[in-house]
């Protein structure tokens, strides 16, 4: 090989593995599951003619080292956060698809697509309204009548505007939940007592709708499937935050309880 061919062999391969690096950044903070990142890389590289990768992934750093003949190219980039945005892992998979199947072919053309997918955003209150409905939901599914739906909406509002306003402002997380659902928790408690006298089971079940709303559900999930496919230390971090949102959680809720009962002591 010439000098030309083996600089020429060399810029391919870092592109190649700087694209690679790339799509697997996007997946993760996408939220995708850690196989199915590791899957995608190994088929695209069997594609673009590489050897299998080696990749690191971890809560903070993806890592990606690919290697053709006596050729090796490393690339890395920073992960601030793992997301859920469903979305944007559909889309990155159909291109992947498109690349596989000999529709894309440019690396430069693949690269923008890339890019150019990002998270799909709903309004803050149109997000506080979607999520108060389905704490009515919660309530109607689980047999409360018009007077639990309607304290599990107003509660369910009140919590995720707190929510939503606190992340917005840079708060950490646990400290987000705690506030939101001491103050979902409070209105909920307040609205069946006060405004629309329910009983005991009644307003359990209005809290029960109104809490469910801060429940990690998918995070959860890709920490087991994380755990159960071997692997261990993206499955413990998804697991342990999840756990730790959980917890942050029910100390609102406990604090709310606390509150109105010290409340209807003194009265």
């Amino acid at each position: 090989m010439c000098k030309q061919d083996l600089i020429f062999e060399k810029n391919m391969l870092k592109r190649q593995t700087g694209i690679l690096c790339l799509l697997g950044w996007k997946l993760a903070v996408a939220g995708a599951e850690t196989r199915l990142i590791m899957q995608t890389l190994d088929r695209l590289c069997a594609h673009f003619g590489l050897e299998k990768p080696e990749v690191i992934l971890t809560r903070s750093v993806i890592w990606v080292e690919t290697h053709k003949g006596h050729l090796k190219s490393c690339a890395q980039r920073r992960i601030q956060n793992f997301g859920i945005n469903m979305s944007c892992v559909s889309e990155l998979n159909l291109l992947v698809l498109e690349v596989l199947q000999g529709k894309i072919a440019d690396l430069g053309e693949f690269a923008n697509r890339i890019n150019a997918i990002g998270p799909f955003h709903y309004g803050q209150w149109k997000l506080t309204f979607i999520e108060a409905f389905a704490s009515l939901c919660f309530a109607f599914l689980n047999g409360g009548d018009l007077k639990v739906c309607t304290a599990a909406l107003l509660g369910g509002f009140i919590l995720m505007a707190v929510r939503f306003c606190l992340i917005a402002k840079g708060y950490f997380a646990p400290f987000a939940f705690i506030a939101s659902a001491f103050c979902g928790c409070t209105a909920t408690l307040l609205v069946s007592k006060y405004g629309i006298a329910a009983s005991a089971d009644e307003m359990r079940l209005a809290i029960m709708a109104t809490t469910l709303l801060l429940v990690p559900g998918y995070p959860y999930m890709n920490g087991f499937l994380d755990v159960f496919k071997g692997y261990l230390e993206t499955g413990i971090y998804r697991l342990v935050n999840s756990v730790v949102l959980t917890m942050s959680a029910g100390i609102g809720l406990f604090g709310a309880l606390w509150i109105m009962g010290a409340f209807a002591y003194v009265s």
